[in-house]
């Protein structure tokens, strides 16, 4: 066996150990058992020294950020200042959604497409990725006790994953900007976008018991998102589901807002009694994509103005101060990681850039919308966190991350598709937080609201 296949079998096992994708989140930081070792593997060092990667509490920002993690120790070859760095690393994510994201059999990465390079995105076959969604993977049926058809994206359709989240979709084409009144496709009895709408909420089914509105509530975020900014392109803000019950979109902002809070919660005690945070899976750090996707929905919700109030927003400011907080976190654990298992570097690399992506996107909307203004030493710190994220994303290209015919390998293999999934769908996140910074800085194009 070449040397080669058994480095690839050895990513295999260690995505599958890892599952650090939004649908799980899992990190090294849980210390994973070892896989069975080949005669290759058998010096690995072990994981586990990871999982006591911890951050100091009541730190300001100055300390939080000023440590060696956000060191750009080198430049990538060919690149002579930082600024080309990051532009490189934009530009190589660009070519890895044109190539990955444009499938038009993976109905998941085409969202992530539309998410990342806007409405006009295109699959492989000429058509557009929304038309794409539309025409192949859109299913409709009967509610009860409502009149017609209603249409929706299912989690899967046999082996495809189109929307893992519920109204993944939904939210997307809102984010990315389509009209609420406007055939999302060009052909008679296609929806609009306010047709989709309406039918997530008309199937919303309410939790009667707990402490959230929401049934599971890591799966709430994308619909509350897509509801919340549908209001605010002008869609009435209470309605009646399908099963009777009266739901209005600042009692769904509220119960998300206060979810967030309370998954935060522990941060923000352990920072003011000075205590060290581990990272063991609880509260924030057990959500998807650990819990970036609940603070992008509250944000949005909050920018559009629910629930209403400024109450809302200095609550919002509060979690983003303990997001800053857990940047050491995350980022300690990854650099723990790659010195007792380096082996792991691919896996442990993304990871870094699924969590730095993320951060970047969810602050600069939160910044965009006017909900937080960095202080200059916070835009800084931002800075070194994008060249940090940067740098990374060309140690992953120079290890064959994103050569094409490798990442087609990873599809085939139950361990690998997992990471074939966090490498497309983190590349698109990376690429719009670098894209929003671009924004905010007069760097680039403006990106749709």
């Amino acid at each position: 066996m070449s040397s080669a296949l058994r480095r690839m079998q050895w990513l295999v096992v260690m995505a599958g150990l890892l599952a650090s994708g939004c649908g799980s989140d899992k990190t090294v930081s849980e210390a994973p058992a070892s896989p069975s070792k080949t005669e290759d593997d058998r010096a690995t060092p072990e994981p586990a020294a990871a999982a006591e990667t911890s951050v100091g509490g009541g730190s300001d920002s100055s300390q939080v950020f000023g440590g060696r993690p956000f060191e750009v120790k080198q430049l990538p070859p060919g690149t002579r200042t930082e600024k080309e760095a990051r532009e490189a690393a934009q530009e190589l994510l660009s070519a890895v959604l044109d190539r990955e994201a444009s499938s038009p059999g993976n109905a998941w990465a085409l969202a992530h497409g539309i998410l990342a390079k806007g409405k006009d995105f295109k699959a492989a076959d000429g058509r557009r990725a929304v038309d794409v969604l539309i025409d192949d993977f859109l299913l409709a049926d009967a509610l009860p006790g409502m009149r017609g058809m209603h249409p929706y994206f299912p989690k899967k359709q046999g082996d495809i994953r189109v929307e893992p989240h519920t109204d993944l979709v939904l939210k997307t084409l809102v984010e990315a900007g389509f009209p609420l009144d406007e055939l999302l496709v060009d052909r008679m009895g296609a929806p609009t976008l306010e047709r989709l709408f309406r039918s997530s909420r008309l199937r919303f089914q309410p939790s009667k018991e707990g402490p959230s509105l929401f049934q599971v509530p890591d799966d709430a975020p994308w619909s509350a998102q897509a509801w919340c900014q549908g209001v605010q392109k002008g869609a009435d803000p209470a309605w009646r589901t399908a099963s009777g019950q009266s739901v209005n979109v600042g009692q769904v902002a509220e119960d998300l807002l206060s979810l967030l809070e309370r998954e935060y919660a522990f941060l923000a005690e352990a920072r003011q009694r000075g205590e060290t945070v581990k990272k063991q899976r609880q509260h924030i750090f057990s959500y998807a994509c650990g819990g970036a996707h609940l603070f992008q929905g509250v944000a949005a919700c909050v920018a559009a103005g629910q629930p209403t109030g400024k109450q809302p927003i200095e609550r919002l400011q509060s979690i983003i101060d303990l997001y800053l907080f857990r940047i050491p976190l995350e980022t300690g654990i990854v650099d723990g990681g790659m010195r007792q298992a380096p082996r792991m570097a691919p896996i442990l690399l993304n990871q870094d850039v699924k969590f730095l992506g993320h951060a970047l996107e969810g602050l600069s909307l939160a910044q965009k919308h006017g909900i937080w203004t960095p202080t200059e030493e916070e835009v800084r710190d931002l800075d070194r966190a994008e060249a940090r994220m940067a740098f990374h994303i060309h140690q992953l290209s120079r290890m064959g991350a994103y050569e094409q015919e490798r990442m087609q390998r990873l599809t085939k293999t139950d361990g690998g598709f997992q990471f074939y999934l966090d490498l497309v769908g983190d590349a698109a996140h990376a690429y719009r937080g670098m894209a929003l910074r671009d924004e905010l800085k007069g760097r680039g194009p403006l990106l749709s609201d």
